[in-house]
């Protein structure tokens, strides 16, 4: 137990050395049942090949095990304290779309957040974005973003003006909903301390169908 990392927030490996006058492998066993014993989870690393006493190579397959846990530590660390932000509500009523608090919580270590798609409208009426990103936004997507056949027939496709408002809007929504999760200080210039400030979210989700859908450009 003397050796043993009891930080519940640190994610733990142990690499056992199978070598030779070493107990890598008891030490790995018995590390690894007190781990278990006061409820912390740990990756147990044990190589195939036995390796002499003074070899301080590690083994490709050690090497891909160590790799593996470092980006679920990754992983780990990234989401913690962060949140995932909602907005809208259910899309559709699909049951695989309903946000779970109790497992970001338990699970991931984040928070849920919720806004409502209304906002999106009152950012854009509003005009709540840095007005000068919009604009090299927008003519990024008019050099990248290139449409393709309307396929549509005749009494569904939309005009050139539709269109070209529509794409003003997405590239609108893009920057509102990124605005949203992580915030934007140069909001603080408009007067809007408050949405300056966003969610503090590492990812997010958007309701879209089919109230938005119905009537505004997919978000």
């Amino acid at each position: 137990m003397e050796t043993i990392d009891m930080d519940p927030l640190i994610p733990k490996a142990i690499w056992g050395f199978n070598g030779t006058e070493r107990p890598g492998a008891v030490y790995l066993s018995a590390a690894l049942a007190g781990h278990d014993q006061i409820g912390l989870p740990a990756f147990g690393i044990y190589g195939k090949d036995v390796q002499d006493q003074n070899d301080n190579s590690i083994p490709e397959e050690v090497e891909q095990k160590l790799l593996q846990f470092t980006k679920a530590g990754l992983a780990v660390a990234t989401m913690r304290g962060k949140s995932y932000l909602s907005i809208g509500g259910v899309s559709m009523g699909i049951a695989g779309s309903q946000v779970d608090p109790s497992f970001f919580c338990d699970y991931l270590g984040m928070g849920t957040e919720y806004v409502d798609m209304t906002e999106i409208i009152r950012r854009i009426e509003e005009e709540i974005y840095d007005k000068e990103e919009y604009q090299k936004a927008l003519l990024w997507v008019k050099e990248n973003c290139k449409e393709r056949e309307d396929r549509n027939i005749e009494d569904l496709k939309h005009s050139r003006p539709q269109k070209d408002t529509e794409w003003e809007m997405v590239v609108k929504m893009t920057l509102i909903v990124r605005d949203l999760m992580v915030g934007n200080k140069r909001l603080i210039n408009l007067g809007y301390t408050e949405e300056a400030e966003g969610h503090n979210a590492l990812v997010a989700g958007f309701q879209g169908q089919r109230q938005w859908t119905d009537h505004f450009p997919n978000g």
